[in-house]
């Protein structure tokens, strides 16, 4: 007798199935309250089959592996850590073999991830990668089934975070020469996203040119290994403006820096670890020509995080603070005041309920013409024939995402049917 509980399912072969292989953790790793891992193991049997086990096993780790020094001066760092480890049993060995007739199986397997995990790295001299590995153990000369299955793990960080609405400003003057201001709206920046950067330069010696402004994004990764660090730094983007002077504003402009996008494999996502660590900066020059005909430079940096989604492309994100009423319990009187303050559109009135909808109407109706609040009078008027819920499938509730994407209130009107209605059998008479 088996010694898990099995569940039919009609699919084939052996194999891994997990809800999401994109594992998000939301906030920095103080805050984040983790995630939970679920999926389940499948097996098909074409005929009977004699199994000794069925394990899964997931884990995640961190390795680095990079040479320096040329000839006899030459040193091999390597090291490697796990930072989790876990292990499913669903058939566990015994000393007689199990027989599993033909037929479809599944174990289902759920296991709650730590926020503090770091995000995946796939670097040239290191990773971090996090992987499922099931097997189904045979008799001897019989084949082990195998499957493996990589998991990215990814982070966001809160809308509430500083991070993401604090610019970042560096603000100074270079004596006798220019007064200069250099913005980003934020610190936090996805992949495939821009960058906007604003120089805002103030002259102070006279007959002072600017030449070309550049703006570089850096990538720094730091290995460490038997006690030693190393750091690499390498350009990801490079932006050259030398026509800055050309617009309406000769001492002001933004510029446009893109990021790479995921699937160019260009950059990383920020991310610390204790033996690979990446980091991203933002580096600008401004190239000035002075009266003489020499050629000056300003040098400023700024540090940025560079993360895989945005706040904004998380689909399991909660609302923003302004949103908040989407999810509300309903007030007539509040949403009617809403759409009065101009704080929900008109339009709103299509699915409130008919108290905040007769307000909402009003305001629609009130730049028609007369022709025009006749007929949409005599609609009204012919809809009230009409139960509400007339051609909805009431059983059918849209999706969190679906009701918060489609910006609208999903509420039916307030004269829903009564009890005795919704049992009644059609044809049979009261």
């Amino acid at each position: 007798m088996l010694s898990n509980p099995i569940q039919h399912l009609q699919q084939s072969d052996f194999h891994i199935n997990t809800e999401t292989d994109h594992i998000i953790l939301h906030g920095n790793i103080d805050e984040s309250a983790g995630v939970m891992l679920r999926g389940s193991v499948v097996l098909n049997c074409h005929e009977t089959t004699k199994v000794r086990s069925i394990t899964l096993k997931f884990i995640g780790k961190a390795k680095v592996d990079w040479t320096e020094g040329l000839g006899s001066h030459q040193r091999h760092y390597k090291e490697e850590k796990t930072l989790i480890k876990h292990e499913w049993s669903f058939l566990r060995p015994n000393r007689k073999t199990y027989h599993l007739p033909v037929g479809h199986y599944k174990w289902d397997f759920e296991l709650p991830l730590p926020g503090d995990l770091p995000e995946s790295v796939d670097h040239e001299l290191g990773q971090v990668y996090y992987r499922l590995k099931a097997v189904v153990d045979r008799p001897t000369f019989s084949m082990n089934y195998n499957d493996r299955k990589q998991l990215r793990v990814s982070r966001v960080l809160l809308p509430s975070s500083l991070e993401l609405t604090q610019s970042m400003v560096i603000s100074n003057v270079w004596i006798d020469k220019l007064s200069y201001d250099i913005s980003v709206p934020s610190k936090v920046f996805s992949m495939g996203s821009l960058i906007p950067v604003t120089f805002a330069l103030v002259p102070i010696a006279p007959d002072l040119q600017v030449k070309s402004v550049t703006c570089v994004l850096k990538e720094y990764t730091t290995l460490s290994a038997e006690d030693h660090s190393k750091m690499e730094g390498k350009v990801i983007k490079h932006l050259r403006d030398e026509h800055f002077n050309l617009g309406p504003d000769p001492w002001t402009k933004t510029e446009l820096l893109p990021v790479p996008d995921y699937t160019s494999h260009l950059v990383l996502t920020d991310s610390v670890c204790d033996l690979i660590k990446i980091k991203h900066k933002l580096k600008f020059i401004v190239s000035l020509i002075n009266a003489d005909g020499h050629i000056s430079e300003l040098r400023a940096a700024i540090p940025i995080v560079i993360a895989e989604i945005s706040p904004e492309e998380d689909e399991n994100a909660l609302p923003a603070y302004e949103d908040a009423w989407k999810s509300a319990p309903y007030d007539p009187q509040q949403v009617a005041q809403l759409i009065a303050r101009g704080d929900l559109p008109p339009s709103i009135a299509i699915s409130a309920p008919n108290e905040a909808a007769s307000g909402a109407n009003t305001l629609l109706s009130s730049s028609d013409t007369d022709d025009e609040n006749e007929a949409s009078s005599a609609t009204r008027n012919n809809n009230l024939n009409v139960p509400c819920w007339e051609g909805i499938d009431l059983s059918r509730v849209p999706s969190y995402t679906t009701a918060i994407r489609s910006n609208r209130l999903y509420s039916f009107s307030g004269s829903l049917p009564g009890y005795d209605a919704v049992v009644a059998v059609p044809g049979r008479s009261s």
